[in-house]
């Protein structure tokens, strides 16, 4: 049965619980070690590329439940998802265009944002949606990936390490 025959809603249902089950047994450890080995194997990492390889080990190695990406294009969120972290990438975007390819991607939930001006603002209010939606609760560890250069696409530089209020 497939979700476009007779029984569409018990089809798909059955393939959320596959994949659920997936989730809660696969090694992301193993999972990020193979990735960046077969990533280097294609030569040197571009700095965007390394950055967002170390927040997935710092995510991996402190058991973070979710990575917040400010990404214009989606660039960044999508290389984060390469790794294949077990935290909830949270995509901010300030593109709806980005937001609606986003929606696609594994392991990424984007989320719309008015402005990328005062990135510390506009992590610690996705920190407190993350929260409210249930994503983390106060005493974790969130890993926080963007640039310096506030609206500027390719220039993701910076990791920060949040304890959630």
């Amino acid at each position: 049965e497939t979700a476009a025959g007779g029984y569409p809603l018990e089809s798909v249902t059955i393939m959320r619980k596959i994949c659920q089950t997936t989730e809660q047994i696969l090694d992301y450890e193993s999972l990020y070690l193979r990735t960046t080995i077969r990533t280097k194997e294609c030569g040197v990492m571009n700095h965007v590329e390394a950055l967002c390889s170390s927040a997935v080990k710092a995510a991996v190695d402190a058991e973070c439940k979710l990575i917040v990406a400010l990404t214009e294009t989606g660039s960044t969120a999508v290389t984060l998802a390469k790794y294949r972290p077990k935290a909830t990438i949270l995509a901010i975007t300030a593109s709806e265009s980005t937001l609606r390819h986003l929606l696609v991607a594994r392991g990424i939930l984007p989320m719309l944002t008015a402005s990328f001006v005062g990135t510390d603002s506009v992590i610690a209010k996705a920190i407190a949606k993350a929260k409210q939606d249930g994503l983390v609760v106060p005493g974790d560890t969130v890993v926080a990936v963007h640039g310096t250069k506030e609206e500027s696409p390719g220039h993701t530089n910076l990791i920060k390490m949040i304890v959630v209020p």
